[in-house]
């Protein structure tokens, strides 16, 4: 039989066994329930009607903007908005209309604040115009009630981290102050998460108003957006690729924007773009076809675009001209009618005072090839130019081939006769000096024939280019040999005529 006592040393230590078995359970039951406690809580927090003043005040301190939000609807785990209002410091603003996401928990437990399903049913963005003035912070309200605060060990437990699984919005617009605006665009922004310092979008379909007006005037051009996928990052903005089509033609961007200081820098290409929008009016039934180019611009600060490129026209026709109709008749080379340009293009550099095309080359084979340099500045032109032409086609111009076209260009292919072209005047008004030559080179040759040949002859030989009939070779021969008479008058009348040389 044992001791009384040695059975209430037993029985009392039985008791703290199963005690500490009990709190041992207790504690791990705890241990389970408590992160699901706490984001039930956290749940409790976020449906809260409070927490719509405590978001608008964190959103506009991290913004720098005054934020105002319709109520939360929660269901579930999802979250909806019926708009929220963003207006920032300098004047811009954000309206979004129909906002939803939604919270993963399952990524709650794993510490992190995973947000899916986040997007809009419209967003509008209108940015303000740069301003000199120092930009004034915008007051936020902080009279909402504060979020219950948590111990150190319990804050712990919430996530440090963040990621959005991607951004989708249906109708997203876009104005600048400028002129730009953008319009029935959906917007896709990539999957982000912290620690991430840039953004991927990507912009489909809308419509695109730019200022932009072309040379011969017109209302202001626009596009339709196949496509823009942009990179964001503070302070920067990284075009991947634009794709604009305006009818046919078809426009591709690429460039970036800093704002420090600022600067930008674009890399354009385009094709299949009518020359009638940018040629005056009374030149479209005259020069047809469709230009193409690329051109590479940047600019900093306030310093106007530089830039360089390369344009080409293709199926280039120039017609309905009265010199090229007259050149026609009077050389009987019928391709002067209806001028094809097989090659047609400019190497192009844009600075502060103007624009260089160097070099510029125009040819159409087999009767004529122009090339040289030409700078504008403003509205005046300034051209140096080479004019080679096939000698057949010089075979019934009088002196033309003795007296103008007598040089040799250095950079000109064989086979042509050349001389030197100079362009002065306006876009408007151009001038040349090639007819004067014409003309004094075709008196030059009327004074070194006999006196009855270029009394009738050489009348006869320049008809065309007065706006008559063209005579054939063998009238002219027939008449310089039957004529006779006042070769002296005649030949100073010849002379007189010659100011209607080529239209004039």
């Amino acid at each position: 039989m044992q001791p009384r006592s040695r059975r209430r040393s037993n029985g009392t230590n039985g008791r703290w066994i199963v005690a500490l078995l009990l709190g041992g359970g207790l504690l791990t039951l705890l241990a389970v329930m408590l992160p699901a406690l706490f984001m039930g809580w956290i749940r409790h927090q976020l449906q809260d009607s409070s927490f719509r003043g405590r978001l608008e005040a964190l959103t506009g301190s991290r913004l720098g903007a005054e934020v105002q939000l319709e109520p939360l609807q929660w269901s579930g785990d999802e979250v909806r908005t019926a708009s929220a209002g963003l207006v920032f410091a300098d004047g811009s603003r954000a309206e979004a209309h129909g906002l939803q996401l939604g919270i993963d928990w399952g990524a709650f437990r794993r510490g992190l604040w995973h947000i899916i399903g986040a997007g809009a049913d419209r967003l509008d963005l209108a940015l303000a115009a740069a301003s000199p003035v120092a930009k004034t912070s915008v007051p936020v309200d902080t009279t909402s009630p504060a979020a219950p605060a948590l111990p150190g060990w319990l804050r712990s437990w919430l996530p440090d981290r963040t990621a959005v699984d991607g951004i989708r919005v249906q109708r997203f617009g876009l104005r600048h102050p400028d002129g730009w605006q953008l319009a029935g665009a959906s917007l896709a922004v990539s999957h982000w998460q912290q620690g991430e310092t840039s953004l991927l979008t990507t912009l489909q379909g809308g419509s695109l108003t730019t200022p932009l007006r072309p040379p011969a005037g017109g209302p202001a051009l626009q596009f339709e957006l196949e496509r823009a996928v942009t990179r964001l990052a503070v302070g920067e903005c990284h075009l991947q690729e634009a794709i604009l089509r305006r009818g046919e033609a078809e426009l591709r961007v690429r460039g970036r924007l800093r704002s420090a200081d600022p600067a930008w820098q674009a890399d354009l290409e385009w094709q299949r773009v009518p020359l009638a929008e940018w040629v005056a009016a009374d030149w479209r039934q005259r020069l047809t076809g469709e230009l193409a180019g690329e051109l590479s611009l940047s600019a900093s600060g306030s310093t106007q675009p530089q830039g360089k490129g390369k344009l080409w026209l293709l199926n280039g026709v120039l017609t309905a001209l009265p010199v090229l109709d007259r050149l026609a008749a009077w050389s009987g080379v019928e391709r002067f009618k209806r001028l094809v340009l097989d090659v047609a293009e400019a190497q192009v550099t844009t600075h502060a005072t103007g624009q260089v095309l160097d070099p510029v080359v125009i040819a159409s084979h087999g009767l004529l090839r122009l090339q040289g340099r030409l700078t504008m500045r403003g509205d005046q032109l300034d051209g140096q130019f080479w004019l080679g032409v096939t000698p057949e086609t010089l075979r019934w111009l009088p002196g033309a081939s003795e007296h103008v076209f007598t040089e040799t260009a250095p950079d000109g292919p064989p086979g042509l006769r050349w001389t030197r072209l100079h362009l002065t005047g306006t876009r408007q008004a151009p001038r040349e000096d090639l007819s004067q030559r014409l003309v004094e080179g075709a008196g030059k040759a009327a004074l070194d024939l006999p006196a009855e040949v270029a009394a009738q002859g050489g009348a006869l030989l320049l008809e065309p280019l007065l706006g008559k009939p063209a005579a054939p070779p063998e009238a002219l021969l027939k008449n310089a040999t039957d004529t006779g008479g006042k070769a002296l008058e005649s030949g100073a009348r010849l002379l007189e005529s010659l100011g209607g040389l080529l239209g004039k």
